[in-house]
């Protein structure tokens, strides 16, 4: 097991997580857009789309003292610093949770960007990109969230064939997609199926939930997930440490025969994983994760009741510990990702 020691923040590039020569690199500007604080133009999209993955950055590029928070060694001795790990997050976020539009769902942009002590960066693109090569390049994970101009009523995105193709090449050459769902009961899973057909991988038009308790269910405002395969190896660490996340009204999922279903609800897939090529997806059947009142309790109106004291989300679900094993699984070679949050501290593996 490695020993983070100390942390930096490293250049935006999507490159092959092995060891660099030792050294401290600064940070490349962005042209993010729609609230992005990150790297990548939308281009036209390439019928045969190309990926070069850099053999690491140049050691000789100054550091920006600014961005620059420490520096850690990797698996490879003190001779090595960690290859940068990039995060987008694609899609409008959801407008339900605890209260009506009144639940933010930026914890998990909040956790990445301050808990993550420099390993990991992540952008958040709320309008539509173009998914180029170049675009795509950028990411080493890529989180899908609704894939629309409004997540509740649409419409929904739709993607080219040359789209569909240069993420599809991401993926194979070592990306990591997370897919989310059940952000509206409309025709929403339309655009995630485009993206997911060549993975064997689908959403169903459908309404699962579950609820283990009903005052857990009432306190936190949200049905839970609680069924979790732990036997299958190739996906057993997406629930290290976790017992029960929200599920509301999210939806099931087809898996293909070369699948791995992780965790079901009402009996139902609800998180299937796939490796495909050098890289992995992974489909999650329901946005309530995203929803601030489901990692803090900052929003639930349930909060200060006291019949509610000890079955309140924070007191009852492993949301961080969750998103940490998703990202985490859906990216094996960054070795170097880990969360520093003493408030709410996790098993990093």
């Amino acid at each position: 097991m490695r020993s983070p020691r100390t942390f930096v923040v490293l250049a935006a590039l999507f490159v092959t997580f092995g060891c660099a020569k030792a050294s401290v690199i600064g940070t490349s500007p962005g042209g993010g857009s729609s609230g992005s604080t990150g790297a990548g133009q939308a281009g036209s999209g390439g019928s045969t789309p190309a990926f070069t993955l850099s053999p690491g950055p140049n050691p000789t590029v100054p550091a920006d003292a600014a961005t620059v928070k420490s520096k850690v060694e990797c698996d490879g001795g003190a001779d090595c610093t960690c290859p940068p790990f990039n995060v987008a997050v694609m899609g409008k976020p959801g407008k339900w949770g605890a209260v009506r539009n009144g639940d933010p769902p930026t914890a998990l942009m909040d956790w990445l960007n301050s808990s993550s002590a420099g390993t990991a960066r992540a952008d958040n693109f709320t309008d539509r990109k173009t998914l180029t090569p170049d675009f795509l390049a950028t990411y080493n994970v890529i989180i899908l969230a609704s894939l629309s101009e409004d997540s509740d009523i649409g419409p929904w995105w739709t993607f080219s064939a040359d789209e569909i193709a240069a993420f599809q090449a991401w993926v194979e050459n070592g990306g990591g997609a997370i897919f989310l769902s059940g952000y509206s009961s409309g025709n929403e899973q339309a655009p995630s199926n485009q993206l997911l057909a060549f993975a064997g991988i689908q959403y169903n038009q459908d309404r699962v939930e579950s609820c283990i308790d009903w005052q857990i269910c009432g306190c936190t405002h949200s049905s839970t997930l609680t069924d979790w395969v732990r036997t299958d190896s190739v996906i057993a660490s997406l629930s290290t440490g976790v017992t029960m996340v929200g599920f509301e009204g999210g939806r099931s999922i087809v898996a293909p025969a070369d699948g791995h279903i992780a965790a079901t609800v009402a009996g139902l897939p609800a998180l299937v994983g796939k490796l495909v090529g050098k890289g992995r997806v992974l489909a999650f059947g329901d946005e309530w994760i995203t929803y601030t009142s489901q990692w803090t309790g900052v929003g639930n109106p349930s909060t200060t009741d006291p019949s509610c004291q000890g079955f309140l989300p924070q007191d009852k679900y492993q949301i961080a510990q969750f998103w940490y094993n998703m990202i985490r699984w859906s990216q094996p070679a960054a070795n170097c990702f880990t969360i520093v949050d003493s408030s709410n501290p996790i098993t990093i593996w």
